[in-house]
């Protein structure tokens, strides 16, 4: 009985987020939320699991943390992608393969229409915008 309370215990004190996975760049004290400008180059990164980073005394990156985020998400300004006539794709602004003329798009419009570029690696936006 004590160790079917005990297990009970370590249960509900473990973290519920604990199996999400994060990434980490080598050499840093801080994990990242995919998609956090931090690691979009994706050198020198590994993945593990939340618990695991925090295990090894790990920090969220301020940026991407969600416990630091604000409460009003329709307050949230999508970021701005851009494309070029006949490109199937959309880029950042300073993409060398994004054509002279462009035009200005919301990601979350230009996410449902277009692919975004393996070269500059725009953000990418989230299912269900």
């Amino acid at each position: 009985m004590r160790a079917l309370l005990l297990a009970l215990a370590l249960f509900c004190a473990w973290p519920q987020d604990a199996g999400e996975y994060v990434l980490v760049k080598k050499g840093s004290n801080e994990y990242h939320r995919p998609g956090c400008e931090a690691v979009r180059d994706t050198s020198n990164v590994v993945a593990m699991t939340r618990g695991d980073a925090e295990s090894r005394g790990m920090k969220p990156h301020a940026a991407c943390d969600p416990s630091k985020a604000q409460g009003d998400k329709s307050a949230a300004k999508t970021p701005d992608v851009f494309v070029a006539p006949g490109d199937k794709r959309y880029h950042r602004e300073s993409c060398a393969k994004l054509g002279k003329p462009r035009q200005r798009l919301a990601l979350d419009e230009a996410g449902r229409k277009y692919w975004p570029c393996p070269v500059c690696k725009p953000p990418i936006r989230k299912r269900g915008a």
